[in-house]
């Protein structure tokens, strides 16, 4: 019997700690009767608190065994021990496309014509972390949609952390180069559907090879300085002693500012950062370009003609696959090398939804090692000593929702050889150069988490062959839509 007192004892003192009013009288009343005593109904209660507290600690040791889900990083795995934590993550992005082609270029025979299409032209997965202690960590990072092509790791990356604080850091592995803000900026995270087409041309993209850099004093100064094969992601192996260098300074003197376009936080003080890279290399033509192939010219006896230029290799860094049409009319890939000093120069500013960035590009490029015997042997030629590839880009965006809805507007130019010029119909001689003028609405659902995001506008290349094989502006419009998911 007094068992079965002390029972519903307990059960009042669970009913008490749900702080129900009946079941601390129906204690008091137990006590009033005699059946139990006050030291009993306690004790009781206290055995009570003691199972309760043991179970939420069972479930607190259960939960922190499984995996935790953080938005923008994944499904987080961290071990009892704390010594070895694993994100698992990815980004999808499915993209609608219309293209509306300038008439004076409608060609059905090369697919010169208003198109539209759907594609996905990301679909990543990573897993990242940290393994045996803190400073060690690490990334492996694919893209599957590009499986049929065989260029499906993006990143994979072992990183030590040096000296605490973010002062000093070293990695190496395949990685983004610290060249270009808009580049370093991952493709997820960008106010357009996609970056600039300055950017797009002139970076050095993703390399193998290895880093120091560091952003102490909350990024007050960012430092990056890597050496790097140069042949681009993916690609086959350094073929000479000649490497890949690249060095970045910035300064975030307000407070950081994220590699991250649009003003999500709504900065209430304004924030900046200013940044300049500086890349080098001297390449081997073969590196970057074929040979050009030739036959027997039918109008001139002993004579040849070029029947096909020389094309860009796979997956070079794209600054070489914009330079690479001045040479493809190479007979012999060792006729030339091309030095290529890479230079540009970053702002940024952030506050109350508006956000600004803009970008300038200088490549300069040295040809002076050459063949001289060849600048005389046609159809062959080389290309110029000396000429510039150049570009910039300049970007605005404000949310008219605070971190929903954003209005946003592009402008951006490149120039692939400041030397190369085309002759009109009238004469008149022109230097072949891109421009993009984009607009941009975006919606973010939940940041760049989930967003809904489409540009538009005309984009202009100047000194192109039209339709009839004569030199002309051409002007197409293009509208993109692209829906985004980060898991």
């Amino acid at each position: 019997m007094r068992k079965r007192v002390l029972a519903i004892a307990a059960v009042t003192a669970t009913l008490l700690s749900a702080g129900i009013g009946w079941a601390r009288d129906l204690g008091e009343i137990l006590v009033e009767k005699g059946l139990i005593t006050p030291e009993e109904l306690r004790q009781a209660r206290e055995e009570d608190k003691q199972k309760a507290a043991a179970e939420e600690s069972r479930r607190d040791m259960l939960a922190a065994k499984l995996p935790k889900y953080k938005e923008g990083t994944g499904f987080v795995f961290v071990s009892p021990d704390n010594r070895w934590e694993l994100d698992m993550g990815g980004r999808l992005q499915v993209r609608h496309t219309f293209s509306d082609v300038d008439d004076a270029f409608v060609n059905s025979a090369k697919r010169s014509k208003d198109s539209q299409t759907f594609d996905v032209p990301r679909a990543r997965l990573w897993w990242k972390g940290r393994a045996f202690f803190p400073g060690l960590k690490y990334e492996v990072q694919i893209d599957v949609a590009s499986t049929g092509s065989g260029d499906v790791l993006r990143d994979g990356i072992l990183e030590y952390e040096l000296l605490d604080d973010n002062w000093l850091s070293i990695k190496g592995g395949q990685m983004k180069t610290p060249f270009c803000r808009q580049e370093i900026t991952s493709s997820g995270r960008q106010e357009f559907v996609d970056r600039s087409v300055a950017c797009q041309a002139l970076r050095f993209e993703r390399d193998k090879g290895v880093q120091l850099f560091g952003t102490p004093m909350n990024s007050l100064v960012e430092y990056y300085v890597g050496a790097y094969n140069g042949t681009g992601r993916n690609n086959s192996l350094n073929p000479d002693t000649h490497l890949l260098y690249i060095g970045r300074l910035a300064t975030n003197p307000l407070g950081p500012v994220p590699y991250s376009e649009a003003d999500l936080e709504n900065t209430s003080t304004p924030r900046f950062a200013v940044g300049t890279s500086f890349g080098y290399k001297k390449y081997r033509a073969d590196e970057f370009t074929t040979a050009a192939t030739t036959t027997a010219d039918p109008n001139n006896p002993g004579g040849k003609i070029i029947t096909a230029g020389g094309g860009a290799t796979t997956r070079v860094p794209p600054v070489l696959g914009t330079i690479q049409p001045f040479y493809n009319s190479l007979a012999n890939l060792n006729d030339v090398s091309a030095e290529v000093r890479n230079f540009e120069t970053d702002f940024t500013l952030r506050w109350l939804g508006l956000s600004v960035t803009g970008e300038y590009f200088r490549a300069f490029i040295s040809n002076d090692e050459r063949n001289i015997a060849v600048e005389t042997a046609k159809p062959f030629s080389l290309p110029s000593h000396h000429f510039d590839a150049w570009g910039y880009y300049a970007q605005v965006g404000y949310f008219v929702i605070p971190s929903k809805l954003q209005l946003a507007f592009r402008y951006s130019k490149l120039t692939p050889n400041d030397k190369a010029t085309v002759t009109r119909s009238d004469g008149s001689a022109e230097t072949p150069r891109q421009t993009e003028i984009l607009g941009a609405l975006s919606y973010y659902f939940a940041a760049h988490n989930l967003k809904l995001q489409t540009d538009f506008g005309p984009i202009t290349s100047d000194g192109v062959k039209n339709a009839a094989g004569k030199i002309d502006d051409r002007q197409d419009w293009r509208v993109r839509t692209q829906a985004q998911l980060i898991f």
